[in-house]
Order: structure tokens, then C-alpha cells, then sequence
């Protein structure tokens, strides 16, 4: 196993940090990206570290020596400068020759990479002639294609690399395990940068390849890639490894879905895809559920059903066996009223945390009920700050009760749930989120989160139909709310509880059909692998669509790196407008949804939650990219009126 490492830390390059420092002391997640390579070369059974600097090596040193990193990480470090820091990068690896006498895994100081690449790479066998590079074949999942590095290969050999290639097999993810012979390439060259150096040993043969697999990576060398990079963080841990996902089993009752998809065709109503933020699409399998003998609501078969939903729907929540699952007939927005005017007890205050269309809808709800309100307010997509509701809370202890959106769907990002989580419970407030369109999609539990009360619908990241909500209550809320004299007949909180706890029914006729589908499309949910791939699912055609429409001059209303991974908010560019983008694309057959309030003039919302495919992405995105060619094509044929030339 390769026991030594070269970091490549000498360029300025653009900045991602503090402008007066290196790239490499900048903070992606908690450490520098310095710290995070010298901890994950370390695990990975690394004992030499040989660093190339160039650039503000004086602060890099220092930051070295200050954290006296090499010995809290256990590493004989070493240094070597390059004065042409300036040139291209092969310099640098010409600069610590020394190093590379023997095989070395070479890295570039600003990117992440997963640790266990890093070992794979570790224990390819060490040879005195052949490079090895990791690559990765997955091109959906690459940030920024047009940046990458490509990659020719023949076999294992690689025969071509550059990022100019027309036609490639992989892109690069920039992590060897060096041969000495490769400065042999790099000397054969005038300033060389290093994949210039990778080209010429391809050429000669001594360039092998590592598939990188489900492995991720990112390169860290702009700020959109620094928000990425902290994104992939997030989502996937620091081992920065992808899930495998397996495509769900056939449907057992297949006859059944035949006919279902067969009566479709014969609707006259035209059939669209659906690309907005609920009701979004459903597989055959829930139609077919909504075809069922008549039933009962009080009978002992649907009261089965209530219970089925209670157990299935317990793990999507993150939820422990004690909390209780309330099913409502009526959208998410009943949800919301039903908890709003069940949980505040009259001498007491609620704190609104709003940040978008549906936290000023709590506000509004909260009014009407007549509660005692303070509000919270940011900016449309602005992310609210944890400390300031610490404030709030400190500041006024009369409130009881903070609510809280957690993926805000009006304009797509997702707000610090388990942060506020946190402090809600240090004080034993309640914390109310509202989860309508995250829930099934981004990552969620009530019990390590501390969310006393939370509420979604079916007709969102589960793929049912509309018409269902469900609260989740803990059990630290009912002893908060015993006392409350009900403000709403129909939306009694209590009052489901008791029918849930005594007969396993709820106490108004429900949207029967309606819950039978839901238990058909949580069933769907479990048997395709759950909340990780169909987050994954998710993840990957939200990052198609955002390429694509940022490649045709759309940009991204926010750029927090606390997007969610359901739906894309994007400003139009100034030769667009709207409802020529909603017709085109509806004449196409796809439906998108245009956005609320301040942002329905110049945005729209793309959603990918639903029942579908990576062909519908793609038709969707071909229709697309036609319908903005043609308005284009158009304005460019038009003549300018005199005068205004």
C-alpha cells in the first residue's frame, strides 16, 4: 500500500475564500480543505505529505505550524516551493521532484474527494512506469462538464486527455497514484500543466485508469463549486459516497395496471407531464388502488387501513414508535390550520419563522385565529439565522410555540430544521414544521431533530394522490395541549387523537379512495429503497435540469447550497417571458409552474418530484430548450423600427 502523498497547494486561481489566503486554508463543511486532506490522507494509512507551495506560502506555513497539524495528524510533512507558481501547474509537480522519485498519490489541494477512492488508489499495485487516474464515467453527476477534464480510454489504458476533447469515455477526478516516469513526461515538455504532462505519458502508454464508481468527488476552485462541494457534504456524509439504487420489483398486480394505463388512453382529457410542486405524478399502481370494492369507513377492514398507514408512514417521518399519526382529509394547507390552532395555548405566543410564500401563509393562518404573534421575517430566500430565534426566545419567554417551513417549495430552499430543533427543545418550546413538500425526499427525524409536531401530504415527494395530509404528533405535545379549548370543529387536533387512540378512525368521513392509494404509493416508496434513492433519484435530474437551463442563460433564483433537491427556481433571462415559456412548453405537453408572489413576474418553478422517468427529463428538456430557440429565433427575425437601431 502507497504510504505517501504530494498536495498540490501552489496557484492562486480564483478565489473561494478570505482573498488574502490560498484556497487551500478556505472552510468547505467544518475544516479547511487543507485540514480535510491531511485528515482523510492520514485514515487512509498515509504517513509522508510532500506540499508544492507557491502563493501566500508564508500563511500556509504558519497555519501548519500554528495547528502543528503534522503531528495532529500523525504526518511527516514536507515542503517545496514553486517559484513559478504563476505557470501552469506541471511546475509544481517538477518542483517536488524529490518526492516523486518513488509512487505517490498526487492530489490537488482544492477539491474533496471520497476517503475510500483515496485507499482504493492507495492499493493499486506501485509501479515505477504507470500513472494511475481515477475517473469517473457518470457524467450526469459532474458539476461543471464543460470545466471537466475529459478522458479517451482504450481498455484500462488512457490514449487522450484534455478538457477540450469533442468525444470521451470520462472525465477526470484529478486524484493519481504518480509514477517517478511521469516527470519524464513533464520534462519532455515547456511549462507544462499537469494534465498536459497526464497527455504526453497516455501517449507513451503509462497512463492507467481507476473507475471511481458510486465514489464522489468534487473539484473546489470556484464559489459555485464551493456550495456544491458543501452540498455533497451534506447529503452524503464525509465519506462522500454515493448509494447504490436498484429499480424497484414489477408490480405484482400487473393485469390490473394494463387496464389502468389502457382506460387512460381512452380519457378525452389530454394528458400532460406534470413539472409543478404537487399534484405531481403517479404511477399506474395508485390509480389502480383508487379502483376498490366500496367500503365503510366505520367498518373493521378500513380501520385496518388506518392502522397500516400509521406504521408505514412512522419510518418516512423518522419517527419513534410513541409518536402518533393523525390522517387528515384535506391538503397540506389543513394541516397546517389544524396544528396552528391546536398547539398555542391562549396566554402563550407563537413565533413564525418565515422566508417565503407558505412561512407568510403560517403568519396569515395564525391572524385569523386570533394568536399572539411574533414574527420572524427574511427575505425571500433568505436563510433564517438560528441565532436569531435563540434571540426571540430569550427575549420574550411567553412563547410557547415556534413554527417553521421546512423545505420553503415558493422559492426551493431548505430551512435549518434540526438547528432550531435544537434550541426549541434546550427551552422546551414546541417546535411545529411544516414538511408538505420535503417530506420523502430530504433528510428528516423528529426524534434527533427534537420536531415535537410535524405535518406533510401525500400528493408531493410520496407520488399519491391529492386530498391527504398527516400529522405527526410526539408525545411531549399532548400534555402541552390537553387545556386548549378547541378553535376549529373540523380541524380539532384532540379530537383525532381521540378517534385515532379509541377506534382507529378518523372522526369525519375521509377521502377513502384517497388513503388506499397513499398506502400503495408508500409501499411503491419502500420496495424502490426509500428516503436514500429517491433523494438520489431526485438529486440527479434536479442537477440535469439546472444544467441545462443554465446553459440556455437561466440562473438559479438563490445559490445558499441549501437548495432542495425537488425543485429548481429560476430567473428567466430578459429575452423570455413567462407565459411564452408556461405555453410552449404546455403545447409540448409539459406543464411547469409559474411562481408566486415577488417572483411570479420574472421566474419560474421546475419540479422533478413525481412518478417520472429519466425520459420524461429528457423529452421535457428537449421541448424546452425548442421552445426557447424558437422565441429566440423569432426576436432575431423581427426587424428593428427605425430609430431604434
Amino acid at each position: 500500500m502507497i504510504d505517501r502523498a504530494l498536495l498540490l497547494a501552489a496557484g492562486c486561481g480564483l478565489r473561494i475564500g478570505d482573498d488574502a489566503l490560498p484556497n487551500c486554508l478556505a472552510h468547505v463543511g467544518r475544516e479547511t480543505l487543507l485540514e480535510r486532506w491531511l485528515r482523510v490522507l492520514a485514515a487512509q494509512g498515509v504517513r509522508e505529505v510532500g506540499l508544492t507551495l507557491g502563493w501566500q506560502a508564508a500563511a500556509v506555513l504558519r497555519f501548519v505550524r500554528e495547528r502543528d497539524l503534522a503531528n495532529r495528524f500523525g504526518l511527516s510533512l514536507s515542503f517545496y516551493e514553486n517559484p513559478n507558481w504563476q505557470s501552469p501547474n506541471g511546475l509544481s509537480v517538477l518542483a517536488a521532484r524529490a518526492f516523486l522519485a518513488r509512487p505517490s498519490l498526487l492530489v490537488m489541494a482544492d477539491q474533496i474527494a471520497a476517503p475510500a477512492l483515496v485507499r482504493q488508489l492507495a492499493n493499486k499495485p506501485a509501479s515505477p512506469d504507470i500513472t494511475w487516474l481515477a475517473l469517473d464515467r457518470d457524467r450526469a453527476r459532474v458539476f461543471d462538464l464543460a470545466d471537466a477534464t475529459k478522458v479517451q480510454l482504450t481498455g484500462d489504458r488512457i490514449t487522450a486527455i484534455s478538457k477540450t476533447l469533442a468525444s470521451y469515455d470520462a472525465v477526470s477526478t484529478g486524484l493519481f497514484l504518480a509514477a517517478p516516469r511521469l516527470l519524464e513526461a513533464l520534462d519532455a515538455l515547456p511549462s507544462p500543466s499537469l494534465t498536459e504532462g497526464v497527455a504526453e505519458a497516455a501517449r507513451r502508454g503509462w497512463v492507467a485508469a481507476h473507475d471511481a464508481g458510486t465514489l464522489l468527488w468534487q473539484d473546489v476552485d470556484s464559489p459555485a463549486m464551493k456550495q456544491h462541494a458543501e452540498w455533497l457534504l451534506r447529503a452524503y456524509g464525509d465519506n462522500l459516497a454515493q448509494p447504490e439504487v436498484q429499480a424497484p420489483p414489477p408490480s405484482p398486480a400487473a393485469d390490473t395496471l394494463a387496464l389502468v394505463e389502457r382506460l387512460l388512453a381512452e380519457k378525452d382529457q389530454p394528458g400532460y407531464v406534470l413539472l409543478n410542486p404537487g399534484p405531481v405524478m403517479t404511477s399506474a399502481r395508485v390509480k389502480a388502488a383508487l379502483v376498490h370494492h366500496d367500503t365503510c369507513h366505520r367498518d373493521a377492514d378500513y380501520e385496518g387501513v388506518v392502522r397500516r398507514l400509521q406504521e408505514k408512514l412512522r419510518p418516512v417521518f423518522g419517527a419513534s414508535p410513541a409518536h402518533e399519526m393523525l390522517l387528515l382529509t384535506g391538503s397540506g394547507t389543513a394541516a397546517m390550520e389544524m396544528a396552528l390552532a391546536s398547539i398555542v395555548p391562549p396566554d402563550r405566543k407563537l413565533l413564525v419563522v418565515a422566508n417565503g410564500a407558505f412561512g407568510e401563509r403560517l403568519t396569515e393562518i395564525a391572524e385569523l385565529h386570533g394568536l399572539s404573534l411574533v414574527s420572524l421575517r427574511y427575505t425571500w430566500g433568505q436563510i433564517p439565522d438560528p441565532a436569531d430565534v435563540e434571540r426571540a426566545l430569550a427575549a420574550d419567554p411567553a412563547i410557547s410555540t415556534v413554527a417553521l417551513i421546512h423545505h420553503e417549495t415558493s422559492v426551493g430552499v431548505l430551512n435549518p430544521v434540526r438547528e432550531i430543533g435544537a434550541i426549541c427543545h434546550a427551552r422546551k418550546v414546541t417546535l411545529l414544521v411544516d414538511s408538505v413538500s420535503a417530506l420523502g425526499a430530504e433528510e428528516l427525524d423528529l426524534v434527533r431533530d427534537h420536531v415535537d409536531l410535524c405535518y406533510a401530504s401525500a400528493n408531493k415527494c410520496l407520488h399519491s394522490v391529492s386530498g391527504v395530509s398527516f400529522l405527526c404528533v410526539a408525545p411531549s405535545v399532548w400534555p402541552r395541549v390537553a387545556s386548549i379549548k378547541p378553535r376549529a370543529y373540523y380541524l380539532d387536533l384532540l379530537r383525532y387523537r381521540r378517534y385515532l387512540t379509541e377506534l382507529a378512525q378518523t372522526p369525519f368521513t375521509p377521502a377513502v379512495s384517497a388513503f388506499f392509494a397513499l398506502e400503495a404509493a408508500l409501499d411503491e416508496f419502500e420496495e424502490a429503497g426509500g428516503l436514500r434513492a429517491r433523494r438520489e433519484t431526485y438529486r440527479r435530474r434536479n442537477l440535469r435540469i439546472r444544467r441545462v437551463l443554465t446553459d440556455l442563460g437561466f440562473s438559479s433564483f438563490t445559490n445558499t447550497g441549501r437548495e432542495s433537491v425537488t425543485i429548481s427556481t429560476l430567473r428567466l433571462p430578459d429575452d423570455l417571458k413567462v407565459e411564452q415559456l408556461y405555453d410552449g412548453c404546455k403545447k409540448r405537453g409539459f406543464v411547469i409552474y409559474r411562481c408566486k408572489g415577488i417572483l411570479a413576474a420574472r421566474h419560474v418553478q421546475i419540479a422533478n418530484m413525481g412518478e417520472l422517468t429519466d425520459g420524461h427529463i429528457d423529452a421535457f428538456l428537449a421541448a424546452l430548450t425548442a421552445v426557447v430557440e424558437d422565441v429566440r429565433r423569432k426576436q432575431a427575425a423581427t426587424p428593428v423600427p427605425v430609430g431604434l437601431s
